[in-house]
């Protein structure tokens, strides 16, 4: 398969780590060339595109994996003017089910076929290539695809048609920070009246309150009190963002997740953007426990 991959960051890495190896060849393509993970894959034997118009011409398939719709837009035009038709385009962003849908149309207009195909997992999943990938847009060309995007994930799903893909995986990120809000407030509590997190955290990982964000969290970033993370609080916050947004286009009010993301602000607030999303439990304690003490 003839495949250019445009955008390597963190999670594109990843992926692209991926398809390079079980194709045995990918094009990739990002605005800055001397990027540690985009030297990384020229090594082990990657094509890096010197112009996007002309790598757009020659591929078959085109991956997305861009921090924002912004993003995703700004390529668009440069991409829709070289692509052939039948090209395949899967963008693995997470962003606003409407763009994905406007997109679509662009695309569609050189009967090219945009499928927004957002994934979870973290960059974690996407070097081991058992991402999650939830799929939006037209069913024949998202069929065509399933090759690729099991380079990538093992658990690939149709929504169906576009933006549905994105609004799953804001489903999805609804659940994953209202819990990540909720594991950290359980840690703060139970430091608080005097338990040994270690301990706890043993005794929960076979209980009912185990989660994936209490799996992921506790042990690596709240114990040890370091929030070093590929993956900040700013991206989450912008996706915690379209997801409210879609909720009120939808009239679904979200009284619980409203209040869960105020942590997620304050943290934004303190200049903590780049830190894990974990690092509200520091937020919590500075803003909540001293308010306590002193009502007490």
């Amino acid at each position: 398969m003839k495949i250019l991959f445009v955008g390597i960051g963190e999670m594109g890495a990843g992926m692209a780590e991926n398809i390079l190896k079980k194709n045995g060849a990918l094009t990739i393509w990002n605005r800055t060339k001397d990027k540690p993970h985009v030297l990384s894959l020229i090594e082990q034997g990657a094509a890096m595109a010197p112009e996007l118009g002309a790598a757009v011409a020659q591929a078959e398939f085109i991956c997305f994996n861009l921090t924002s719709d912004t993003a995703v837009r700004a390529v668009a035009p440069e991409i829709q003017a070289s692509i052939r038709e039948g090209t395949v385009l899967m963008d693995f962003s997470t962003i606003s089910p409407n763009t994905a849908a406007e997109i679509a149309s662009f695309y569609l207009e050189k009967k090219a076929y945009y499928l927004d195909c957002p994934v979870s997992g973290g960059s974690v999943g996407a070097k081991a290539g058992t991402l999650a990938i939830m799929g939006g847009g037209d069913e024949a060309a998202f069929n065509r695809a399933i090759p690729l995007l099991e380079m990538c994930g093992n658990n690939i799903q149709y929504m169906g048609p576009s933006g549905l893909g994105q609004k799953a995986k804001l489903i999805n990120q609804m659940l994953t920070w209202v819990n990540q809000a909720v594991v950290c407030e359980a840690m703060l509590l139970a430091r608080q009246v005097g338990i040994n997190l270690e301990s706890l955290n043993k005794v929960l990982l076979t209980s009912w309150g185990r989660s994936w964000m209490l799996e992921r969290s506790v042990a690596r970033y709240i114990i040890p009190q370091n929030f070093e993370s590929p993956s900040g609080v700013e991206l989450m916050v912008k996706d915690y963002n379209l997801m409210l947004e879609m909720a009120k286009e939808a009239g679904c009010g979200m009284p619980i997740a409203t209040v869960a993301k105020r942590p997620y602000d304050q943290a934004m607030a303190e200049g903590l953007a780049k830190k894990d999303p974990s690092i509200i439990i520091e937020v919590m304690e500075r803003n909540n426990i001293s308010y306590c003490k002193k009502e007490g």
